[in-house]
C-alpha cells in the first residue's frame, strides 16, 4: 500500500507548509519590491567585501552551539543536485560543505578555492548576479504574463484563485486544459486532460491544497523539455517523457510494461519501473491486454515524473529558431541559471511551426537531470556552473 499522496506521488510534500509558503511568497514579492533599487545599488559595494569568507566561522559557531552539524561529505541525505555539484567540485580541489541546522539537510553551502569563499542555498550564483526575475520565474502564472508580453510563446490562460474565473478560462480557451498550482514543482496536483467543468472543480479544488492561485492553461502537444541556463548559454536540452512503452504488434501492453521495468536502470534510485494508470489507458481505448501496433507510443500515466516511471533523454539535435528562442529567454530572465521547462513536439524543427510554449521556469533546477539521462549523453552542467564561479579552476568536460 503507497504511504504518500497519490497527487504528489512519491515526493510527498506537507500541503500546509506548501500553501503557506505560496502565501508567504507571495506576498514578500510585493514588500520586496520598494527596496529592490536600494539592494541593487548597494549590492556591488557588499559583494567587494565578499561576505561568504564569514561562511565557515558562522556555520562553526552554530555547530558549537549544537543548532546543527557541519557535513563535508555527501551522503544519502542530499539530493541528487547536490551530489552532481559536490562531486565536481572535489575533482576541481573546490572544498565544498553543507551546514545542516538541528542534523537536517537545507541546501545550505559553502565552497572555498583557494582564498576565495562561497556561501550560497542550493547552488552556487555569480556574487553580481541580476536576480530580479528570482522574484517571479518560479510563478507560473506571472511567467504567462511576463513571458506572453516579451513575444516568448506559452499557452493560452492564466492564473484563477476561484472557481468561477477557472471556468471562465476553460470556456474562453477550449478544452483540454492542464490545472496546476502557480507555485509547485515536480507536478504535484497538477492534472491534464480536463474536458468539462466538473473535472475542472475537483482538480482546481486539489491543486489549490498546495498554492492559493491556480492556473489554468491549453494544453500543448508534445513533451516537455527541460532547457537549462547557465550564463545566458544552453548548458543542456533535455527531453521529459511521461512513463511509457512503444508496441510492437505482438505483446500484450502488459509484458511491455513487465519487459522495460526488468530495466537496470529503473531499479533506482533515479530512474523508477512504470507506473500504470488504467484511466490513461482507458483515454486511448485500450487495457493492459491490449496490443498496441508497432512504433505506437503508449502513454501509462500522465504525470511526466521519474517517482512515476518517466524517463528521460539528452537531445543533440536542435533547430537554429529554437536555439536563437531559448536565448531570448535567457535575455528576458537576465539570470545566471534557470531551468526552463518548454513544450514542443519536435526539436529538430522550428518552433514557429508548431504549437509550443514555455510552461514553466525554475530558479533552482536539477541539474543532475543532465548528468544522468536514461538516453543520450551525459552533459556536465556542474562544471559549467563552477565555471562560472571559480574561474581558475579546471574547465568542464
Amino acid at each position: 500500500m503507497k504511504d504518500y499522496c497519490p497527487d504528489c506521488g512519491p515526493a510527498t510534500v506537507s500541503h500546509s507548509v506548501e500553501r503557506w509558503s505560496a502565501r508567504v511568497n507571495s506576498v514578500f514579492g510585493y514588500l520586496t519590491k520598494p527596496p529592490e533599487l536600494v539592494w541593487l545599488a548597494i549590492r556591488p559595494a557588499i559583494a567587494y567585501t565578499r561576505p561568504g569568507r564569514m561562511a565557515p566561522y558562522a556555520a562553526r559557531f552554530a555547530a558549537a552551539l549544537g543548532l546543527g552539524v557541519i557535513v563535508e561529505k555527501a551522503d544519502e541525505k542530499d539530493n541528487w543536485r547536490t551530489r552532481v555539484i559536490w562531486e565536481e567540485a572535489e575533482r576541481r580541489g573546490i572544498v565544498m560543505r553543507e551546514f545542516r541546522p538541528f542534523g537536517l539537510p537545507r541546501d545550505i553551502f559553502f565552497a572555498t578555492f583557494k582564498n576565495d569563499t562561497r556561501a550560497f542555498d542550493g547552488l552556487p550564483r555569480p556574487r553580481l548576479a541580476h536576480e530580479s526575475a528570482q522574484n517571479w520565474m518560479d510563478d507560473k502564472g506571472v511567467i504567462l504574463k511576463k513571458f506572453r508580453a516579451t513575444g516568448v510563446p506559452v499557452p493560452r490562460g492564466k492564473s484563477c484563485t476561484t472557481i468561477k474565473q477557472a471556468e471562465k478560462v476553460l470556456a474562453a480557451i477550449g478544452a483540454p486544459v492542464i490545472v496546476k498550482p502557480s507555485i509547485g514543482s515536480r507536478s504535484r496536483h497538477t492534472y491534464m486532460h480536463i474536458t468539462n467543468a466538473a473535472e475542472l472543480r475537483a482538480a482546481f479544488m486539489k491543486a489549490k491544497e498546495l498554492c492559493p492561485s491556480v492556473v489554468v492553461e491549453e494544453e500543448l502537444p508534445g513533451f516537455v523539455f527541460r532547457i537549462t541556463l547557465v550564463r545566458g548559454k544552453i548548458a543542456g536540452i533535455m527531453r521529459r517523457e511521461p512513463p511509457h512503452v512503444i508496441g510492437d504488434g505482438k505483446h500484450s501492453l502488459q509484458e511491455l510494461v513487465d519487459e522495460e521495468n526488468k530495466n537496470f536502470l529503473r531499479q533506482g534510485p533515479i530512474f523508477h519501473i512504470l507506473d500504470v494508470d488504467r484511466a490513461s489507458l482507458a483515454s486511448q481505448q485500450l487495457s493492459l491486454k491490449s496490443v498496441p501496433e508497432k512504433n505506437r507510443m503508449v502513454i501509462l500515466h500522465p504525470k511526466v515524473s521519474r517517482s512515476f516511471g518517466a524517463s528521460t533523454t539528452e537531445i543533440t539535435d536542435i533547430h537554429p529558431d529554437n536555439e536563437k528562442l531559448f536565448l531570448k529567454i535567457a535575455e528576458v530572465l537576465n539570470d545566471p541559471l534557470v531551468g526552463v521547462d518548454f513544450m514542443i513536439e519536435d526539436m529538430s524543427e522550428s518552433w514557429l511551426d508548431q504549437k509550443c510554449g514555455v510552461i514553466e521556469c525554475n530558479s533552482l533546477p536539477f541539474i543532475d537531470l543532465h548528468h544522468y539521462p536514461l538516453k543520450g549523453p551525459a552533459r556536465n552542467v556542474a562544471g559549467m556552473v563552477w565555471d562560472m564561479i571559480f574561474t581558475q579552476t579546471p574547465p568542464s568536460r
